[in-house]
């Protein structure tokens, strides 16, 4: 293998130390021939630490970040700061990679033209659809996408890739957005959207693929599905404030589609309240999204919210912070978030 990778694998993790083993495990197994693993951990414990640099004492591939900062944005681009491939590709500390992952990635970044790659997100033990189904994507029909589209169509960040000098160009992930931020989720879909709306193109595979764990009981889910909805409000006001109409249409869509079909559907086809319940968060949490995500600043050159900017600690095992988005990236305190919201949850 090359002594400088050509794909770094991100994974931002806080306070699972007793699951990212298995994540860490099946990125490990990869078929990839060049590849290096970046595990960006905000955690307040020493577990996640002392399970990865361990596993790095044998892997060379595995490297070790910690972090003050909190937010799975802020922990994405803090690993992009730190990796070396030409490609960053990112999945969740609750996942499993199939051993081709990064292989079927890797044939569709063989076209210059593409910026980014999603792929299929599949609950372990799938058993069909049940109503409330989490990060789900199984589509069997390639797609690429050269234009503006909805984002949630395309994939989920537990199963995307892009090229790192394109993730720099638009300025990283939007550390207002994401699981653990003020508005706190739809980075990814944030990212995709950005890459499409500067002209570059990003590609759905279905031959890349991730098993999402399905951990969560039910007051887990409903937190992350209001997370969800205000994390929606504040990407589509976003686009508006940046004199980008299609905002409105995000904004429709979503309404539509997440709240009312999804209440009737509650009602009429899976007769289930809890499905019912997930549609009325939709068509309530996203307007206190926009209302929230009024507060901050946005930089209309490259469609990101300002964030509040804080001195932050950055500790690599490791080669240093030699590359960048940033030196001194702003940062979230822990205790100043959870005082701030209590939807805010840690990482997908």
């Amino acid at each position: 293998m090359s002594s400088v990778p050509t794909v770094s694998v991100v994974m931002s993790t806080r306070n699972r130390g007793a699951m990212i083993g298995a994540a860490i495990h099946s990125l490990i197994a990869l078929d990839h021939p060049s590849f290096e693993i970046v595990v960006v951990d905000q955690s307040v414990d020493e577990v996640t630490a002392d399970l990865v640099r361990g596993l790095s004492e044998t892997d060379s591939r595995i490297r070790y970040v910690h972090t003050d900062r909190v937010g799975l944005s802020c922990g994405r681009n803090d690993g992009i700061a730190v990796s070396r491939g030409d490609v960053v590709a990112f999945t969740d500390d609750d996942c499993i990679v199939q051993p081709d992952w990064l292989s079927a990635i890797d044939v569709e970044m063989q076209d210059p033209r593409v910026a980014g790659v999603f792929g299929r997100v599949l609950p372990n033990e799938y058993r069909g659809r049940s109503g409330i189904d989490l990060a789900f994507k199984d589509s069997q029909e390639r797609i690429e996408y050269a234009e503006k589209a909805i984002p949630w169509y395309i994939g989920h960040g537990a199963n995307m890739a892009f090229r790192r000098a394109d993730l720099a160009a638009i300025g990283g992930f939007d550390e207002i957005l994401g699981a653990g931020g003020r508005l706190p989720s739809h980075e990814d879909g944030d990212m995709s959207y950005r890459m499409l709306a500067s002209g570059r193109r990003v590609v759905f595979t279905p031959s890349s693929l991730v098993y999402h764990r399905q951990w969560r009981d039910w007051d887990e889910r409903k937190r992350t599905e209001r997370a969800y909805g205000l994390g929606a409000g504040g990407q589509f006001t976003k686009y508006i404030r940046c004199g980008d109409p299609y905002g409105f249409r995000l904004m429709a869509t979503w309404t539509w589609q997440l709240g009312v079909r999804r209440f009737g559907a509650g009602l009429l086809k899976w007769r289930s309240r809890k499905v019912m319940y997930l549609g009325l968060v939709q068509l309530t949490y996203p307007w206190l999204g926009v209302w929230r995500s009024l507060r901050f600043g946005v930089d209309k050159t490259c469609a990101t919210y300002l964030p509040e900017t804080r001195p932050a600690r950055v500790e690599l095992v490791g080669d240093g912070l030699s590359r960048g988005l940033t030196a001194n990236p702003p940062v979230t305190p822990a205790t100043e978030l959870a005082a701030e919201t209590s939807d805010a949850v840690e990482h997908r």
